[in-house]
């Protein structure tokens, strides 16, 4: 997922606890000062690894905790940086179990759903089913989500809250890739550029996919090369996706092919991308 947005969603959360323990009478509190110190350890700590840590200590101890749905966020977003997928996945649902209307959470697990999601997955469309779940829900939550912390300007909450909606969106158009709704996922994907604070160069490649699937290479040329203007899209493998994607358009447009989802050759490149 988008390094910005997880470091974003970080720093409005090592921020909450703060303003909750400052707060008389709203909000969760700690119950004691050892509470309070086992807490503040989870907000204090400096890699993923230590906050994990940090965080089972605090639930294993306190299990009464009133900080218990924000420990377990602050782990799903710790194995979120690891991309350690399996254990966000499993403190993600422990998470939303604590705290049902977790838009931040649903978000997370929209994308990444999606993200590791493959063709010939048996249970595919159970996946693709629950992502496009926590996107419609999160979506029905954002624009009414109050503040992590009374401190940040409104103008500032605005643009978090048009990046959330913005993550929501992108997560529908890759769970339509996936289903090859192509003309559904043009539409969520161009609506998850304009609404994004800062535009990201994968959701660019995303769309270019989705524009190439229609036969519209020349938008999707368009489109792959603001993507590749934004950085490119970086694999594991040390290639660059949006770069081999334009050699591919490139070709698709000089002999006049017909859209790869007229042929065998439908699908969508799934690579590992670097986060």
């Amino acid at each position: 997922m988008k390094n910005r947005f997880l470091s974003l969603t970080l720093a409005a959360l090592m921020a909450l606890p703060a303003v909750m323990l400052g707060q008389e009478a709203a909000g969760p509190q700690p119950k004691s000062q050892e509470e309070l110190d086992a807490i503040l350890a989870v907000q204090n700590s400096q890699d993923p690894d230590s906050r994990i840590s940090a965080a089972d200590a605090l639930l294993k101890k306190f299990a009464d905790t009133e900080f218990k749905a924000w420990a377990l966020q602050m782990q799903m977003l710790s194995y979120q940086q690891k991309n350690d997928f399996d254990n966000m996945l499993v403190y993600g649902e422990r998470a939303l179990e604590a705290d049902p209307e977790n838009a931040i959470v649903m978000i997370q697990l929209a994308f990444a759903i999606p993200s590791r999601t493959r063709e010939f997955d048996l249970d595919k469309d159970e996946k693709l089913a629950k992502a496009e779940d926590l996107a419609k829900r999160a979506m029905a939550i954002v624009p009414v989500m109050p503040k992590h912390n009374p401190q940040i300007p409104d103008e500032e909450w605005l643009l978090v809250k048009k990046d959330f909606m913005s993550q929501a969106h992108e997560s529908l158009g890759m769970v339509a890739l996936l289903r090859k709704d192509y003309a559904g996922a043009e539409d969520s994907l161009r609506k998850a550029i304009e609404m994004a604070p800062e535009q990201q160069s994968q959701s660019f490649y995303q769309l270019a996919n989705a524009l190439k699937e229609q036969g519209k290479y020349d938008e999707a040329l368009t489109s792959v090369d603001q993507a590749i203007a934004k950085g490119g899209v970086p694999t594991s493998g040390g290639g660059d996706a949006a770069q081999k994607l334009k050699k591919q358009l490139q070709a698709l447009k000089a002999t006049g092919a017909p859209p790869p989802s007229q042929t065998k050759d439908s699908s969508i490149p799934q690579v590992e991308i670097i986060k």
